[in-house]
């Protein structure tokens, strides 16, 4: 029976979080947005803005929503195309975007400062928003992002740290960077930003990477667990191996990425969780958080 209640609060908790939606408009276009906690703002108090991964509407952050807005206000919406939001028919670049995002902050009246929150694809749209307009944030949070520190270089990498011949490796990108798509103009909001993040790798994200860093703290959360079903697993390399390989790599470079702020932050690694590191391991996301918090608000 307790089982049984589990299951249904986890269906219901993420319909509940829809229903209480409301709808903004920008630029023509219908966005839908939830906001917890913004009528009892304290004047200067962060406001938590969540950014979600690719294709994923906002009711996945329903197992932190509660607990975020218990230290101060909170804000999901989801990006054009994703949920209830309009579709809109342009490239989802990290600027379009982050205007997009400004502009539903404007019409909420919610004003600065922000801590940004980014899972998945969500750090890569988190990151531009930092750099576009690095005086509204005050601390910046990657769940298992879209690596946006990587480079084709360094994804190479890997395969060769795996022992995969150097014509396989060619092959490998070729499909992950240069396959063309068919476009989806039912998904057209995940196609368009699955598209944008092959042309992002294909320069080794240098649209990013011209952009500022706010001096803020960093938070990278890390998921350790495995999680690709077997029936997905590459015949070219040992994906459990590419996975601890991958991993190893990327924490050092997001170590180095930090540290490229003078006000430092936190790498934290969950070994136990999986890509919605969030989902998996709330009570260990949030009490991360809280540090941060009381680091930005001097508590």
């Amino acid at each position: 029976m307790k089982q049984a209640i589990i299951v249904l609060l986890s269906l219901f908790v993420p319909t509940l979080l829809r229903a209480q939606a409301q709808t903004v408009e920008v630029y023509g276009r219908r966005y839908s947005v939830q906001a917890k906690g913004i009528e009892n703002r304290k004047e200067g108090t962060p406001v938590f803005i969540l950014e979600n991964g690719l294709g994923v509407g906002f009711e996945h952050w329903d197992t932190v929503t509660e607990g975020l807005s218990q230290l101060s206000p909170v804000l999901a919406y989801d990006r054009a195309g994703i949920g209830e939001s309009e579709k809109v028919y342009k490239k989802p670049t990290v600027r379009y975007v982050a205007d997009n995002l400004k502009q539903i902050l404007t019409q909420l009246a919610i004003a600065p400062p922000y801590i940004l929150i980014g899972h998945s694809m969500g750090g890569v749209y988190v990151r531009g928003y930092a750099g576009l307009y690095p005086d509204d944030v005050k601390g910046l949070v990657f769940i298992d992002p879209a690596d946006f520190t990587e480079t084709k270089k360094e994804w190479n990498q890997i395969f060769e740290k795996l022992g995969v011949p150097t014509e396989k490796i060619d092959q490998l990108l070729f499909k992950r960077l240069y396959e063309k798509s068919s476009v989806d103009s039912v998904r057209y909001g995940p196609w368009s930003e699955s598209e944008y993040l092959k042309e992002l790798r294909r320069t080794d994200f240098a649209e990013i990477n011209a952009l500022p860093l706010p001096e803020v703290p960093i938070y990278f959360f890390i998921g350790g667990r495995f999680e690709v079903p077997e029936k997905y697993w590459s015949d070219d390399f040992d994906q459990r191996q590419f996975f601890s390989v991958r991993t190893d790599i990327n924490i050092k470079r997001w170590r180095n990425f930090i540290y490229s702020s003078p006000k430092g932050g936190s790498l934290i690694y969950l070994s136990n969780s999986g890509h919605f590191l969030h989902r998996d391991d709330a009570r260990s996301f949030l009490g991360n958080i809280k540090i941060l918090f009381d680091d930005v608000t001097g508590k």
